[in-house]
């Protein structure tokens, strides 16, 4: 009984300390959920009063049409506006289409007609789904919400934000009504840079007006509002990027379709009809004062490094956010640069077609409909001629446009008429006043035609306008400095297409300091001899003999001399040989930096399937016995040398194992020489001479015996096959040649048998030279050190290093994917192919790409936003702040050394050599800084060095070059820090620029837009405010550049560039001089070498 009713007691007990929990639980729920509404109320009435004036329709409105000015380097003026009010196109709810209404609430919030502003549902949804993702893939936000984003800007990503952002959506919905928030909401989406809304959309994407928008089009806009970056076709650079993104763009149309027929916005026939078709993309011209330079800056603030750091600060649509764009361009550097380019661009392209005034008339009044030809500062425009006077005196030519009219005088005439008689007569010719007459009968009254304004345009009263012409041929000018772009001209209208930037273009020589560059880092030294001469390259399946553009001086030139006199035998043979020079252990370093070594983990088997099919490497007996070849030519040099044939010593390294003969013509003397250099065939020829010598000396025995006619026949047709041949210094050679010697062999004489009996006696087979070629004793000598290395190498597997390693296809490849890769590392984002061709531009780049990568090899370093942005995004943006001008972000530069500076210093020195001694010397004096000291005006020559390129068949011309910046040491100029200027003509079609008369090429083509452009610089506010003038008038041309103190100038030949020797001390002053890494210990002269292969000067401290 008791038992019993303790039980009852402890039950009781129990159930109040539950009855206890439930209350406090409830408490503390109460508790919670009033604080709750509190703060919720407390939030709510603080926003409110935050946003009571910004809720207004002024206010808002000016949030809608706000403007995003981007400004020059000064921080001051303004470059161009994103978003300008100008441009604004507003569509009011009436217009919106119906079925853009339909798709866009299927889409983005299909309870935006019955919530309040936030939607439950959805925000819980979007939650489960991202949990479940274990990523952001949903948002829960309403378009009211998104709305309110886009006006109240968010202060970063938090729960606060977002709070704020829903009590925002709030107050939206109670001032304003459904339709009133769907028009602000249409009107403030993101399209591009020059525009946002429905509107401009339409008429971006379809070339058409919003109310004349279908189903499709409708479905893909409502569909690309939050990523039209992802979709947008137009933006895209290359064929597989635009496809990708119409793919993506379809993708995205048909599931706004398929959420329209879950809704049942449309009927299922509508629903597979429309998904059946492609986004009929058309772009349309949404505004006529775009630029290339805004279009790059545009692209990088849509690029998803910008995206994510604007998101972070709360900027999700940068249409609405009214942000100023800060950049590193330099105003008067850009307008030098733009005079340069339409100056000199007219001109070219009247030499290379003259003037056709119908061709010209047709195109002119095309330009004039489109209204592409407006009166711009700087830019030629279009107007009529009212009269031409012709006269050799005074001719003119009177013309009138909407607003005035003018006169073209002489003077005016002058530039354009040079161009003229140029063209029809030769770059030799200059205009005079006899030609005026025929120059003018391409003018008549009616006619357009171009003109510019001289100076302010004024004179006596008159509207004095210089003659131009609108070119077919176009260009493009980057100018780049501490890794930012200072200047970018993307043609000559600069608008629409950025040459600059997305022109792919062949720029011939311009490549070839790479190859210096990996030649530097892999133990060459800039005054090694390289082989000048006509050679068949052999690489995989494919035979390459290059051809010069010049005829060589020189059989032999050094490293810095190619590169100097732009030698592509030289060079190509460079790039051929480019590992030589490294042991097996560096060469291992090497094969794995490239990632051609076998992978840890990776089978034997599936590593020579990979350098086999991936790279074509394979490894068969003739692979086999051409490698032998090749390390036996090494092995036996020293035992050619004791043997006494060191003469054969130069064409023992140019011997190649076997080449097919019908390849080359015996009619070109240099491919005759190249056919003669076959292994396999002088071998075979060492035989048949050795058999004929052997029946020549029985018979010669029989015929001291016995003089017998027709033994002397006999005898004379078998020595038909040798010949005498004297060199220079007069000692006789015997010459085995097999068939008839060529025109090119005329020192050779037959030898007869008449007084020659004991002479042929006597003769011993090894000193008998085969073809010319090599002695029969170093052919033997050859032959038996290919068969001992060939029995050293069939031990191996045939994909061990000890064989792959020697294979020739394999050391070419690793040669070129190394250049390849160093080429990406210094600043080429543009896929390349590893060919041979590679120093003679055989790949196609950008000027952008070029203009960086020689700012790497010249400074050492480069230059990237961020480690993990690509290589493609140069900086450009230097600060972004926001509405009330809080930095949002500001670029820092954070350089990486990629070169030591005896190497950059080295290259520097090749490109200085370009300008004295090479192709380069057009510019020579030409960059000039205009000061005054003590009241008279001086013209003070700044040094420049830089590297001319010219593509086959002449289809572009370039020059790529550096002007020293002020440094702040005592010595003044750095080409380190200096000014990258990369500039090129062409025809967009890639036609050949070849006229009658004359042909376009890098020093006549580009390189006069590149001496104005270096002018602009040097001339420049920003240049000259960092000088003092003193140092560079009193200091000569040699004492104004820093230079590394590890190089040392060596005095070599104004033939070759190769050292001249301590003999010529005497008279070296008289000879260029080459910095070089070298010592002189006593009297002679050690080149020194280095091994810094791809980042081997990462952590390198800097000086």
């Amino acid at each position: 009984m008791l038992s019993y009713q303790g039980q009852g007691a402890g039950k009781l007990v129990l159930w109040y300390m539950k009855i206890r929990k439930i209350k406090i639980l409830l408490f503390l729920g109460l508790f919670v959920l009033l604080l709750a509404v509190a703060s919720f109320t407390f939030v709510y009435f603080q926003v409110s009063r935050e946003t009571s004036d910004r809720i207004q329709k002024g206010a808002i409105n000016r949030i809608i049409f706000s403007e995003s000015p981007v400004y020059y380097d000064d921080g001051k003026s303004i470059l161009g506006v994103f978003f300008e009010r100008t441009h604004r196109k507003y569509i009011q709810y009436k217009d919106i289409p119906p079925v853009f209404i339909k798709a866009l609430i299927a889409t983005e919030d299909k309870n935006f007609f019955k919530h309040h502003g936030f939607d439950l549902r959805a925000i819980a949804r979007a939650l489960v789904a991202n949990i479940r993702a274990r990523k952001v893939i949903q948002g829960g936000s309403t378009i009211t919400q998104q709305t309110a984003k886009n006006i109240f800007k968010r202060q970063r990503r938090s729960l606060k934000a977002k709070i704020k952002e829903l009590v925002q959506a709030m107050l939206l919905e109670r001032k304003y009504t459904k339709q009133e928030i769907l028009e602000m909401y249409v009107n403030q989406f993101f399209v591009t840079g020059f525009g946002r809304g429905l509107r401009i959309a339409a008429q971006y994407y379809f070339d058409k007006k919003a109310k004349d928008l279908d189903l499709v089009e409708a479905a893909f806009i409502a569909g690309s509002v939050k990523s039209p970056n992802r979709y947008n076709p137009f933006t895209k650079k290359t064929e597989a990027e635009k496809k990708k993104a119409m793919r993506l763009a379809k993708m995205r149309k048909d599931y706004v379709l398929s959420n329209m027929l879950k809704m049942k916005f449309i009927n299922r026939e509508q629903y597979l009809t429309a998904r059946q078709r492609e986004v009929p993309f058309k772009q349309g011209r949404v505004s006529y004062r775009l630029n290339v330079m805004l279009d790059y800056i545009r692209e990088q603030l849509e690029s998803e490094y910008f995206k994510k750091i604007l998101e972070e600060q709360g900027i999700e649509n940068i249409a609405t956010s009214g942000i100023k764009i800060y950049t590193s361009i330099n105003k008067e550097i850009q307008e030098g640069a733009l005079r340069s380019i339409r100056s000199h661009l007219p001109l070219l392209d009247v030499q290379l077609s003259g003037y056709d005034e119908a061709l010209l008339q047709k195109r002119y009044r095309d330009l004039a409909n489109e209204r592409l030809i407006k009166q711009e500062a700087g830019l030629p425009f279009l107007c009529q001629v009212t009269h031409v006077e012709r006269s050799i005196r005074n001719p003119y030519i009177m013309v009138a446009w909407d607003n005035g009219g003018g006169i073209i005088d002489y003077k005016g005439l002058l530039p354009l008429a040079d161009a003229w008689i140029k063209g029809r007569v030769g770059k030799w010719a200059k205009f005079e006043r006899r030609n005026v007459l025929e120059f003018l009968k391409h003018f008549h009254t009616g006619d357009l035609v171009a003109v510019q304004f001289v100076g302010d345009g004024k004179e006596n009263g008159k509207t004095h306008l210089l003659l131009t012409e609108i070119p077919t041929l176009e260009g493009g000018i980057v100018v780049m400095q501490a890794g930012m772009i200072k200047a970018m001209v993307g043609g000559f209208f600069d608008r629409f297409f950025n040459r600059a930037v997305d022109a792919k273009r062949q720029l011939g020589s311009i490549f070839k300091p790479i190859v210096f560059t990996a030649a530097l880092q892999l133990k060459w030294n800039n005054l090694d001899p390289l082989v000048n001469k006509p050679d068949l390259f052999k690489f995989e399946k494919t035979f390459y003999v290059p051809k010069p553009d010049h005829k060589p001086k020189s059989e032999k030139v050094s490293l810095a001399w190619a590169g100097a006199k732009s030698e592509n035998l030289a060079t190509v043979w460079l790039l051929y040989h480019l590992t030589d020079r490294l042991n097996m252990s560096e060469f291992r370093k090497v094969v794995e930096l490239l990632g051609v070594a076998q992978k840890k983990g990776e089978s034997y088997f599936d590593y020579s399937e990979r350098i086999r099919d991936k790279y074509g490497v394979v490894v068969d007996n003739q692979a086999l016995m051409e490698a032998a070849f090749e390390e036996a030519k090494k092995e036996v040099a020293s035992d050619i040398i004791f043997g006494g044939y060191e003469e054969a010593l130069p064409t023992l390294g140019r011997l190649h194992y076997r080449i097919d003969k019908q390849m080359f013509s015996p009619d070109r003397p240099e491919e005759y020489e190249i056919r003669r250099l076959s292994f396999t065939e002088l071998n075979s020829e060492n035989f048949e001479m050795k058999e004929r010598l052997k029946r020549i000396k029985e018979l010669l025995y029989s015929y001291t015996q016995q003089e017998d006619p027709r033994l002397e026949e006999i005898i004379s047709k078998e020595l038909a096959h040798f010949y005498v041949k004297q060199d220079t210094s007069l000692v006789e050679r015997i010459v085995y040649k097999q068939n008839s010697p060529s025109s090119g062999d005329s020192r050779l004489v037959p030898i007869a048998i008449a007084g020659r009996i004991s002479t042929l006696e006597k003769l011993a087979a090894q000193k008998i030279w085969i073809d010319g070629v090599l002695p029969s004793g170093a052919l033997d000598m050859l032959d038996a050190q290919v068969k001992e290395v060939y029995e050293r190498l069939i031990h191996y597997r045939r994909y061990d290093p000890e064989v792959l390693y020697k294979i020739s296809d394999f050391r070419r490849l690793v040669n070129l994917l190394y250049v390849v890769r160093l080429s990406e590392e210094l600043g080429v984002s543009t896929h390349l192919d590893p060919v041979l061709s590679f120093p003679l531009g055989a790949n196609s780049i950008s000027i952008l790409e070029a203009g960086r990568t020689y700012q790497s090899i010249v400074s050492g370093k480069v230059y990237r936003l961020d480690n993990n942005t690509s290589s493609s995004m140069v900086p450009i943006i230097t600060k972004i702040e926001d509405r009330e001008g809080k930095t949002v972000w500001e670029y820092t530069p954070s350089p990486q050394k990629i070169l030591s500076t005896r190497i950059s210093g080295q290259i520097s020195d090749i490109l200085r050599l370009v300008m004295e001694q090479g192709t380069g010397r057009k510019a020579r004096n030409s960059v000039r800084l205009s000061t005054e000291i003590q009241k008279e005006k001086v013209g003070i020559t700044i040094p420049t060095i830089g590297k001319t390129g010219t593509a086959n068949r002449f289809t572009n011309s370039s020059f790529v070059g550096v002007i020293p910046a002020p440094s702040g040491e005592p010595i003044p100029l750095d080409f380190r820090k200096g000014y990258v200027v990369a500039a090129y003509v062409g025809y967009d079609d890639n036609r050949p620029m070849r006229g009658k008369k004359i042909a376009i090429y890098g020093a006549s083509g580009a390189l006069p837009l590149w001496i104005d452009t270096a002018n602009a610089i040097v001339n420049s506010k920003t240049y000259r405010d960092h000088l003092e003038m003193a140092d560079l008038v009193f200091s000569s041309p040699s004492n104004l550049t820093l230079t590394d103190r590890e190089l040392l100038p060596v005095p070599v030949s104004s033939i070759s560039g190769l050292p001249l020797g301590q003999a010529r001390e005497e008279v070296t002053d008289h000879f260029p001089k080459v910095l070089s890494y070298a010592e002189i210990s006593g009297d002679s002269l050690f080149l020194r070498r280095t091994f810094e292969p791809l980042g081997g000067v990462h952590n390198e401290e800097e000086n």
